[in-house]
């Protein structure tokens, strides 16, 4: 519980959330490719599915699953001692596993890219990437001091 609510935490998960959002905004205003619409969608989500929210809403959904996802891999790594370079390589890899499961959901909007859409799924990858970096280099300082 401790990690959870540990201001290290809740700061690198909103930066890292924020980044990426802007990220996604600026490649989906340049691009066309639909990956910030992709990131706040919650079309495949039971009971949220029924209701339409506002953007700042569904960024806030966003930000939500950041922190959560910024604290089980902090919880991960005071659990098994990663050093800072384990962090740093496995919150990466964590999000490349979230992004690929996550960029399926795809057919379950028609506002979201299809899922075929090559240009789409690497603007999508490259985001996670720079998200895991961020929040592995966010955390990194303080990571065995959250016990």
């Amino acid at each position: 519980m401790k990690v959870l609510i540990n201001s290290q935490v809740i700061i690198a998960s909103f930066v890292a959330g924020c980044i990426l959002g802007a990220f996604f905004k600026v490649v989906e205003n340049l691009t066309g490719s639909r990956v910030y619409t992709l990131l706040l969608n919650v079309d495949y989500i039971p009971i949220l599915n029924n209701f339409r929210f506002p953007e700042v809403i569904e960024f806030f959904f966003h930000l939500i699953i950041s922190w959560v996802i910024t604290a089980v891999l902090c919880a991960i790594g005071n659990k098994y001692k990663w050093n800072h370079a384990l962090l740093i390589r496995n919150s990466i890899l964590l999000q490349i596993f979230i992004g690929c499961i996550l960029f399926p959901t795809t057919i379950f909007s028609k506002q979201t890219p299809i899922i075929s859409d090559p240009y789409a799924f690497g603007w999508w990858l490259i985001g996670h990437v720079i998200y895991g970096t961020l929040v592995g280099i966010l955390l990194q300082r303080k990571i065995y001091k959250l016990k």
